[in-house]
């Protein structure tokens, strides 16, 4: 099965569609968008869609193989981050795991950009709707040609490479940008934010900051 025609029943399922309703670009980025950040299985596309989750990595990979149905031409991109005092408004109970330890919180962030006629334009569908209490940035808006903000301030960035797996060159950034103690620290605040939105998903909105 296509990966938009996968999308279409997963969304039908989910009552974020009807039988009659198309996807274009827009539909499928605020879909992708919307999927709760949480890890899902694996980041496969077809895994993404099915299990209605996914971070970073997972929904840009899936986002742009069904860009990639649609006609339109995209890259990954992956940049370092550091977030040396945690997030800006950020879930009490983020900030303060942030704040119980001197360890900064690294990440290496994947987005897209897309490859237009009119030019190129940056896609970021990290976060949804339902994070914006966590203080995290959100693209409330796509428009094709219009870029969107990067869900991090990038510190180095990097085109992922087409002919090898996205994961692993990810992987390899994040061991030779960051130490250990670092990269612990990252795994513990990623499940501590998973966790947070595994609570929000079976609720209507966030819990109270």
């Amino acid at each position: 099965m296509q990966l938009l025609a996968l999308l279409k029943d997963e969304a039908i399922k989910r009552d974020l569609l009807t039988a009659e309703a198309n996807i274009d670009a827009a539909t499928a980025f605020y879909l992708v968008r919307d999927m709760p950040y949480i890890r899902a299985s694996s980041r496969e596309p077809e895994t993404i869609i099915q299990e209605w989750r996914g971070t970073c990595s997972g929904k840009h990979y899936t986002l742009k193989a069904l860009f990639a149905e649609l006609g339109i031409s995209s890259q990954i991109m992956a940049c370092t981050a550091v977030y040396e005092f945690g997030f800006e408004n950020a879930h009490e109970t983020v900030q303060q795991a942030l704040d119980s330890t001197h360890v900064n919180f690294v990440d290496v962030h994947n987005y897209l950009v897309l490859h237009l006629p009119e030019g190129d334009m940056i896609v970021d569908a990290t976060f949804p709707l339902l994070s914006e209490p966590f203080g995290a940035t959100v693209n409330k808006q796509f428009v094709l040609g219009e870029n969107q903000s990067i869900a991090c301030e990038p510190l180095q960035t990097w085109v992922v490479p087409e002919d090898g797996d996205p994961q692993a060159f990810k992987d390899d950034l994040l061991r030779a940008n960051f130490s250990e103690a670092e990269l612990a620290h990252r795994e513990a605040i990623i499940k501590l934010i998973n966790s947070l939105f595994e609570q929000a998903s079976q609720q209507t909105e966030l819990p109270e900051s």
